[in-house]
């Protein structure tokens, strides 16, 4: 689990390394759930906008593999039961290649690259 800071995010995932890793942000982009386009592609975007490339150039490895972006839409932006929207609260985060992605429920999709490792 990552820990935000006021330096940054410190990763805690993985506890063998004996080091923090420090994230800035290299990207945010909104997405709106009745507006056009589906949460994929925001996440798409916000990632090909960090990393420097095309939307088109985000393939390896497919962002299913790292995330189930229709459960979370349908978990943070879908309709109840009663088929108001169901306006979930949370944040997911995910390591997508060197990135820290972070979804929020609302709206928000921030993405952090690596900046330092602190050895402990």
């Amino acid at each position: 689990m990552s820990k935000k800071t006021d330096e940054g995010i410190m990763d805690g995932d993985d506890p063998t390394s004996g080091a923090d890793t420090h994230w800035s942000q290299v990207a945010q982009r909104h997405y709106e759930p009745n507006g056009r386009g589906e949460l994929t592609t925001a996440i798409v975007y916000a990632i090909a906008e960090g990393n420097g490339v095309s939307p088109t150039e985000v393939k390896s490895p497919p962002l299913y593999k790292c995330v189930d972006a229709a459960a979370l839409e349908d978990a943070f932006f879908g309709p109840d039961v009663a088929g108001d929207s169901r306006q979930g609260v949370g944040t997911v985060e995910f390591q997508y290649t060197n990135y820290l992605v972070e979804i929020r429920s609302d709206g928000w999709i921030q993405v952090y690259e690596p900046t330092e490792a602190d050895l402990s």
